[in-house]
């Protein structure tokens, strides 16, 4: 029977790198390792799973269409279930959407059946300093939170960063208590292996324990399969809670587009967060938006399309759609 698997919550905001960490971390796993993840989308569809199967050295677990802080009774306990039941794991890593406050998740996985299954350790946060300085993050309760109840404060976008950004940083980090075990840069996602081995400091307090405890608007979203079944090769689904709205497409494999007009679209969409999974002319591209900054990466072939968009204000979906319409390959 398996016990005391050391496992790692991997938290940052909206758009901090949390996949591409996870996908680094994946390859530089210690060869022949089971390892497991369980990744965590706020929207409806899931890309990120997909994202991260494209390390192909990890069994994954998607939770779609909420935060795990709302759904760690249900579709989370169900997804962690099977993963040690079938993959039998050596370390777990989970990654929770961009606005899910640790402090639940935490709990569920100390507490009860999973204390003497897992063995939790330090919790990392992914971090843009950039965002210390942002009145809109500073007063997000998500935000505030995934960085008091760290262990390890890690400044995903250095070079994005200016002088005071790390000062800010640095500030919080110094004025935490318990002190924060590392504070460290990890540009493109390199996260050490060395930090899956720290403890975790009990003790650690949320600045608003009562933004853990909401539960409207969070229900999970049953699986979706994707493939020929789709309803005209095209899914639509909307979504969200916590003030944000998201739209999110599958679409068939009959489909492909021109990955340089998704470029321009997605470039030119103003909203909190772009990412997708996209079958184009010139092969499959992931494509991962944040505030205006896009990059677009090579990946495996995916089962289908998957794109997600979330924002503060409803997202004109069938606009969206319209112009993604436009932007498929020509015969």
């Amino acid at each position: 029977m398996l016990n005391h698997i050391p496992t790692t919550i991997l938290t940052g905001f909206l758009g901090s790198g949390k996949t591409t960490a996870i996908n680094h971390l994946l390859s530089h796993k210690p060869e022949g390792e089971r390892w497991g993840v369980i990744v965590n989308e706020f929207g409806r569809i899931g890309v990120d799973g997909s994202l991260a199967a494209a390390g192909r050295n990890a069994t994954v677990r998607e939770v779609p269409g909420g935060c795990l802080c709302c759904t760690a009774g249900i579709a989370f306990e169900t997804a962690l279930n099977r993963l040690v039941r079938d993959s039998r794991p050596q370390r777990i890593l989970i990654e929770p959407t961009g606005i899910a406050h640790p402090l639940q998740v935490i709990r569920t996985l100390t507490e009860g059946f999973y204390r003497d299954l897992l063995d939790l350790r330090a919790v990392l946060c992914l971090v843009d300093a950039r965002n210390l300085r942002s009145k809109r993050h500073m007063a997000h309760p998500a935000f505030i939170d995934q960085l008091r109840l760290a262990d390890v404060l890690l400044q995903c976008k250095p070079d994005l960063s200016e002088e005071a950004d790390r000062e800010a940083l640095f500030e919080f980090a110094a004025a935490a208590a318990p002190p924060k075990s590392v504070v460290r840069e990890a540009p493109f996602g390199r996260v050490g292996l060395d930090l899956l081995e720290l403890p975790r400091i009990p003790g650690r307090q949320g600045e608003h324990p009562e933004a853990h405890r909401h539960t409207r608007g969070c229900a999970p979203a049953p699986a979706l399969e994707a493939g020929p079944g789709l309803p005209g090769g095209w899914l639509l689904l909307e979504g969200g809670s916590e003030g944000l709205h998201t739209a999110g497409w599958r679409i068939g494999r009959d489909f492909l587009f021109e990955a340089g007009a998704l470029g321009e679209l997605f470039g030119s969409l103003r909203v909190r967060r772009v990412k997708g999974v996209m079958q184009c002319r010139e092969g499959w591209r992931a494509f991962n938006g944040v505030s205006g900054e896009l990059a677009i990466t090579d990946v495996p072939p995916s089962a289908c399309s998957r794109l997600e968009i979330i924002d503060d204000s409803r997202i004109a979906a069938a606009e969206l759609e319209r112009r993604l319409k436009a932007a498929m390959a020509r015969c």
